[in-house]
């Protein structure tokens, strides 16, 4: 999906007259999972669901500051947090397949009994269709602002005497995190992954290949790499994950230019897992952030990497 498509997509929720909208509950725990809430609303009066539509779309594609127009690539999800990138999954990939099954399940059979203003929900979802190459899609826009709130400090007035509001109201803000249509799901914002709870999936990976690197004894001190492998960001690095770069480490001599080329510290012939520093680097090696300069032949970091076209 290229920005173009992604732009007449959003360009195209204009031709649709038949949006629903709903506020979403996310609800998340150890035993359970993730789970949702969805509760159908009606905005007054009529045709303003479409007009608030067609707000977003003037939003997104306007010729002079839309927002796609700042983005600058559409790339598969690999855990790195580019800014204005768009990051694409598959709607059967392992990290959200459960979460997004049950989504759609929940948007399906919404709870129309539940006051929505007392249901505290994290989203609200637009469900239509638009246009791509003369094909039409459902389409499913989330936005992870919080839409109940309570108006601090406001008043409503009549011929100067304010009375303060004390209720909670609907406030739909035009930005939208995440867009689900052909069998993908696009995240717009970073926001979208608290859609999915995706920090439990990446933390899953990230323990499962950390089991997966203690089996090939490349390590000194495997439970301080354990230890630095599951903090701070480093998690989240897992999602791309080569194994393939794994397999190679496993050689001896391939592991000594490895870590020759990277500046990573040895003790014998295993990486020294007990020095500062040496788990992270091997963190960015394994998942793609540690590449080669061309023109230098030294290490750099990398954000995020693809195969080069």
């Amino acid at each position: 999906m290229s920005l173009f498509k992604l732009k007449t997509l959003f360009e195209n929720l204009k031709t649709c007259d038949t949006w629903s909208i709903q506020l979403l509950k996310i609800k998340t725990s150890k035993k359970n999972g993730t789970s949702y809430i969805g509760r159908e609303i009606t905005l007054n009066p009529r045709g303003k669901l479409c007009e608030f539509v067609n707000e977003i779309s003037d939003k997104y594609t306007n010729s002079e500051k839309g927002t796609l127009s700042s983005y600058s690539d559409v790339i598969d999800y690999d855990g790195s947090a580019i800014g204005k990138t768009v990051y694409k999954l598959s709607i059967d990939n392992s990290l959200i397949n459960d979460e997004y099954k049950s989504l759609i399940k929940a948007v399906a059979l919404p709870d129309t009994e539940l006051d929505p203003l007392g249901l505290s929900p994290q989203a609200y979802l637009l469900n239509g269709k638009s246009f791509i190459d003369n094909i039409e899609y459902p389409v499913k826009l989330i936005s992870m602002q919080r839409p109940v709130t309570n108006l601090n400090h406001k008043f409503w007035g009549n011929k100067g005497s304010f009375t303060e509001i004390r209720n909670k109201v609907l406030s739909l803000k035009p930005t939208i995190d995440v867009a689900i249509f052909d069998n993908s799901i696009y995240l717009l914002t970073l926001s979208g992954e608290n859609l999915f709870n995706m920090e439990r999936s990446y933390k899953a990976v990230c323990s499962e290949k950390i089991e997966e690197i203690k089996k090939y004894n490349i390590l000194v001190d495997t439970d301080e790499f354990a230890n630095i492998a599951q903090t701070g960001h480093n998690p989240r690095k897992f999602i791309s994950f080569n194994q393939n770069r794994l397999e190679h480490l496993k050689h001896k001599d391939f592991r000594i230019r490895m870590a020759k080329k990277f500046s990573i510290p040895l003790n014998q012939d295993k990486f020294d897992t007990t020095k500062e520093g040496c788990s992270e680097k091997i963190v960015k090696l394994l998942c793609n952030k540690g590449m080669v300069d061309p023109f230098e032949d030294c290490p750099v970091e990398v954000a995020g990497s693809k195969q080069w076209s």
